[in-house]
């Protein structure tokens, strides 16, 4: 790849491309691509790319700016997307439920309750407090995020002074 004289030649699958900038934009260009430790060569390649994939994806921007709206739109649509799927994951989506052995070995006895009997056997018991913790803890934390709530270490949980007059 090299010859006698000290310089570099092409490969026989590369060519050359002389195009001619302003200068302070090749310094610019220069500036760039020492920042990403890439060759003048390099990184002007990888401009191309990216801007191939921009065009071929419809994300381009004009010099007008006229896509610069749709794309702030989108962006805005993602935030809000993002924030109803961390709302979703934070919610109890998934039914409470558990084993029912459980029921049969923990709860139920030979004698007849009422399922209020039953249920204040599963509640005394601690049998749900595993299924329900996470999911509680999940939304509060989520409030919190919201500063809808706040939490006080060693008092708990309470509305916070704005949730409190909207909300009663």
């Amino acid at each position: 790849m090299t010859d006698n004289d000290g310089y570099a030649k092409l490969s026989e699958d590369r060519c050359e491309v002389d195009i001619y900038p302003e200068k302070e934009l090749k310094q610019k260009w220069v500036d760039e691509a020492d920042d990403q430790d890439l060759s003048l060569s390099r990184y002007l390649q990888n401009l191309i790319h990216e801007a191939r994939s921009y065009r071929e994806h419809g994300l381009a921007v004009e010099q007008g700016g006229g896509n610069h709206r749709q794309l702030q739109e989108l962006q805005e649509e993602v935030e809000k997307l993002e924030q109803r799927l961390e709302e979703k994951e934070s919610e109890s989506s998934e039914a409470v439920s558990f084993d029912p052995s459980t029921l049969k070995e923990e709860v139920l006895t030979e004698n007849f309750q009422s399922l209020e009997e039953v249920l204040r056997s599963i509640i005394e018991s601690g049998i749900l407090d595993d299924a329900l913790r996470q999911p509680v803890e999940n939304q509060l934390y989520f409030l919190a995020a919201q500063d809808e709530v706040e939490y006080k270490r060693g008092w708990g949980w309470k509305l916070t002074e704005d949730s409190n007059e909207g909300g009663r």
